[in-house]
Parts: C-alpha cells; sequence; structure tokens
C-alpha cells in the first residue's frame, strides 16, 4: 500500500474511532444522568418521609444505601463486619425559659414565646451576670466574656459567631427587628439542640429575642441597637452595661439511635492506604411553618443528589475493578444536625484516620447545568490540590476557586475529617453557577419546594460523578499519586 493509501487509511481509521466514540460518551452521559436521577427520585419521595434520623425513612435511606453497595461488590466496611456504624444522639428540647433584667432598683422579666433558648445541656440557672453588648469582632478573646451574657443584634451574628462562642459567655443573647427572621430561626430552636452522647454539654446558651421583647428590653436600657452598636464599636471591645442578668431555663433530654452507612472495596495493593466519598444521607424530615400545605423537607439536591453521586461513583470504580488503595464509601447521618454523623466517624474510625490519603465529600450536587466550572471546598489546606488540578485539566473542566466559597469549608462533612489533618476536600460545580446557586439557596434550600422532578438540573452533577472516578484512579493508585511527593 502507497503512503497517500495508508495515510489515508489511518486518518479514515481515527475518524471512525471518534465517531464511535462520541456517540458512546454521549451514551455513557445520558445513562448516568438517568441514574442520578433515580436515585434522588427514590431518596426524596415521600415514603421517605424527609429522611430525619431516627426516623423510620431513615432507616430506609440506610437500608437503601446498603442495597445498591452490596450489588455494586462492596463489602461492609464498619466495626465487626457490619455496614452500619452505630450513632447515638442526645437531643435537649426548650420547655421554659425566663431572662430577668436588673438595672439599677428596676428589673425587666422576660419570658413567653418571644424568648427561646436552646443549648445542649441540662436546665440551668445563670444568676447576677454582667451583661455586655458586642457589635463586631474587636476586643473579642478566649474565655474573656466568661460568665457574663452577651448581647448582639440578630444581623451581626453571622459576623461574631466564632469569636464570641469562643469568648465562652453563660449567653448569647440575639437580638431581633424583624419578625419573619425571628420565626424562621425559633422553628430551629424550637426542635431543639442536637449532639452525639459521647460530647460534653454546651457552656454558652444561645438565646433568641423576639422584636416585641427586644424593644422593652431597649426602652428598659434607656438606649436602642444603633445606640448600643456605635458606642461598643467606638470603645473597641464589648461594651459593658450598667445591668445584670438572670437566666433560667429548663430542657427535656431525649436519645434517638441512628447509624452511618460504610461500604468498602478493598485494595489491590495492601497497606497502600485508603481513599473515602462521603456523602450525607439525612435531611430535615419536617420544615416550614404551621400553617404551610406543604411540610414534607425532601431534601433532593441536598442532599440526595450528593448520595446519588457518591453511589454513582462507586458504582463506576467497583465495574473497572479495585484501585490500588481500599475505597471507602461513606455515608453519614445527623449533617444537618450538626455535622454528627461525620464525627462520631472520625472520633470512632473504623481504621486509622492517617492511612486515608483522599477524602471527598458530596453535598448539595445538583444545582449547576453541564460544563460549569468546578470549585474545591478546602483549596489551600490539603496536598491534593496539583493533582485535582491535573486531573480537571484531563477532562477539560475549568476550575473557578473564589476565597468566598471557602466560608462553607467548615459548614460540611468534610471539615470532621480536615480538622484532624486528614486531606479532605469537596470537589464539585454547584457554585460554579453563581446565579443558581444563589437562587436554591435563597428558595429552595431547606424548604419544602427541595423536590424531584424529572427535569430538575442534573448536567454539572453528572459530570461531577466522571470526575470523581478520575479523582480516586488518580489519589487511589501508587503509580500516579504517593502522599508527600508531586
Amino acid at each position: 500500500m502507497s503512503g497517500l493509501r495508508i495515510g489515508f487509511a489511518l486518518l479514515l481509521a481515527a475518524f471512525l474511532a471518534a465517531c464511535a466514540t462520541m456517540p458512546s460518551q454521549r451514551a455513557a452521559y445520558q445513562a448516568e444522568r438517568q441514574a442520578l436521577s433515580d436515585h434522588i427520585r427514590v431518596l426524596s419521595g415521600p415514603e421517605y418521609g424527609g429522611r430525619m434520623p431516627g426516623t423510620e425513612g431513615g432507616r430506609m435511606t440506610q437500608a437503601y444505601m446498603v442495597e445498591k453497595l452490596t450489588g455494586y461488590g462492596f463489602q461492609p466496611g464498619a466495626a465487626g463486619g457490619s455496614w452500619h456504624q452505630p450513632v447515638t444522639l442526645q437531643r435537649f428540647s426548650p420547655v421554659s425559659s425566663r431572662l430577668t433584667i436588673r438595672s439599677g432598683r428596676q428589673s425587666l422579666p422576660l419570658s413567653g414565646e418571644g424568648l427561646l433558648v436552646r443549648i445542649r445541656s441540662e436546665s440551668r440557672t445563670v444568676k447576677d451576670a454582667g451583661i455586655v453588648f458586642v457589635a463586631d469582632k474587636q476586643g473579642l478573646h478566649a474565655a474573656s466574656l466568661t460568665g457574663q451574657v452577651a448581647l448582639v443584634r440578630a444581623d451581626d451574628m453571622q459576623a461574631v459567631a466564632t469569636e464570641l462562642l469562643a469568648a465562652e459567655p453563660a449567653a448569647i443573647v440575639a437580638l431581633f427587628d424583624d419578625s419573619a427572621a425571628f420565626d424562621r430561626f425559633a422553628r430551629g430552636f424550637r426542635n431543639g439542640r442536637y449532639g452525639l452522647i459521647t460530647q460534653p454539654s454546651d457552656r454558652t446558651a444561645f438565646a433568641l429575642l423576639s422584636p416585641d421583647l427586644t424593644r422593652a428590653l431597649y426602652e428598659r436600657l434607656a438606649t436602642d441597637g444603633e445606640g448600643l452598636a456605635a458606642r461598643a464599636t467606638e470603645a473597641g471591645a464589648p461594651l459593658p452595661l450598667d445591668a445584670t442578668a438572670d437566666l433560667a431555663f429548663e430542657t427535656a433530654r431525649e436519645t434517638l439511635e441512628t447509624a452511618n452507612v460504610i461500604g468498602v472495596l478493598p485494595g489491590r495493593v495492601k497497606g497502600s492506604g485508603a481513599v473515602m466519598l462521603l456523602a450525607h444521607w439525612d435531611h430535615l424530615g419536617t420544615c416550614g411553618g404551621e400553617s404551610d400545605e406543604d411540610r414534607l423537607c425532601n431534601g433532593a439536591v441536598d442532599n440526595a443528589s450528593g448520595v446519588g453521586v457518591m453511589l454513582e461513583t462507586a458504582r463506576l470504580i467497583a465495574a473497572q475493578g479495585p484501585l490500588d488503595r481500599d475505597l471507602y464509601i461513606v455515608g453519614t447521618t445527623a449533617e444537618e444536625l450538626g455535622l454528627l454523623g461525620a464525627e462520631a466517624f472520625a472520633e470512632d474510625p473504623p481504621f486509622p484516620l492517617p492511612t486515608i490519603v483522599a477524602a471527598f465529600n458530596m453535598d448539595t450536587m445538583a444545582i449547576s447545568p453541564r460544563g460549569a466550572p468546578l470549585t474545591v471546598i478546602g483549596d489551600g489546606r490539603t496536598p491534593l490540590d496539583p493533582g485535582i488540578r491535573m486531573v480537571a485539566e484531563s477532562l477539560g473542566r475549568k476550575l473557578d476557586i473564589r476565597e468566598e466559597h471557602q466560608a462553607f469549608v467548615a459548614r460540611q462533612d468534610g471539615w470532621a475529617l480536615l480538622s484532624r489533618d486528614v486531606p479532605a476536600v469537596l470537589v464539585g460545580s454547584a457554585m460554579g453557577d453563581q446565579s443558581a446557586f444563589d437562587a436554591f439557596m435563597s428558595t429552595h434550600y431547606h424548604a419544602a419546594s427541595d423536590e424531584w422532578s424529572p427535569d430538575m438540573e442534573l448536567g454539572g452533577a453528572t459530570e461531577d460523578i466522571f470526575l470523581h472516578v478520575e479523582l480516586l484512579r488518580y489519589f487511589g493508585n501508587e503509580v500516579s499519586y504517593t502522599p508527600g511527593k508531586r
């Protein structure tokens, strides 16, 4: 065959191979999109009841994951050859509370539905505590407010929460001037404060004060929120007030049983470590106001979509054969109650945490369309960054790392590992379309409207399945990734 004919034959073969590959890739994408949709439809269905831990819907969710992982070829990965890592939760619900403000010889008693106290602790009384007003982070130091009651405007709470809790006041009282905002927070407070049975009691009580009671407080102090904030800002420190406080509250305690689901696909090379996928399976059960027609919090995006991406990634890896390293799949419970399932896993892991060379969390995945760029929650905190970038580039995925996205690092299950020096990140496209992400957070997040539909946006989440397959293939094999080396 002449050189021209050989060249033409090779060109034709390449063309035909490309034509065969493109439909194959399209078919694989469509198949994964449908499989992901099916997982979300089932897990966010009404029979699962919103997947609240300790309920029948929660147990059904655990059984669903075990059934799927068993079918994929995984083995039980929890202690004692079990699929389940038991997690015992405590719930402390508010029963009654009373806050008395004393200024000079006058006292102002505050109680009723406008005062709600949440704390993971038995009933308690705080007497003759000094009162300070906090406007910002200035002057807040570890244990600097021990035994005192801190007043803070609700609008300022998020900006000062971390430093204020570290200052360890006896109580933090959030002052509300907006009734809708108070009602929204009050619903969560009435549900109680959850914790692991192994966790110590809270040192600080967190109280909400309704707009009506806030106005009464300001009148007794002969000031208002703006005036107090201006004085505190000028002082550059929490502002002591000429008043003292008594706070008494009663709580009711109950326990409930739930579990993390853990499966493992043993690796080919014994002693080479482990890689891990995790996604929280739980949601809120019910949400919204008492008068709302639909109060079922289905949790389709948050986080049936994360569980679906995790399961499909696990299925594809198992179908291709094991990695060098062990692959653990962990469905965590009680994330919505404070990352409690992930904390329970990290407190008592079924295998040594230092053997984990890479962990990838999957949360609230189904938001952005196909082609949306990726972000990495935890970027700059682990040695995984170069490998993540290499894998993303090999797939033609763009990275859009923003500092504001890192605010979520301690609000997702990966934090339970990352805070213990385990390299854990959340990689995905959910924040790749910022307008779509903001729209979800402002409308459907923790709302009854977070439901499955046949046309829900699954483009980015489906691509994220293939991304995580390649991330596991890279970090799960000794040749491509050795911790401490690039």
